[in-house]
């Protein structure tokens, strides 16, 4: 509880710090935009990447199942 308490103390000393200038205010809720959109961009990239990487497993075991079906009784 105590590093709640802390926390909501430094987060308040920085805003009350910055009031003399809106500029800084303005700044930092923009950087919090972009890591936001950054962090949800970044999510859905891996989540493309991780169903690509199950698809094109997928495929490579039915191509090593047909490779397999394909070989005749006396192949190694």
């Amino acid at each position: 509880m105590n590093a709640f308490k802390a926390t909501g103390e430094v987060a308040s000393t920085a805003i009350d710090a910055m009031k003399s200038t809106p500029l800084a205010i303005a700044l930092l809720i923009v950087n919090i935009g972009f890591l936001t959109f950054s962090t949800y961009l970044l999510g859905k990239v891996a989540e493309n990447a991780s169903e690509r990487n199950k698809t094109q497993m997928e495929l490579v075991a039915t191509l090593v199942k047909d490779i397999r079906d394909c070989r005749q009784p006396g192949d190694r």
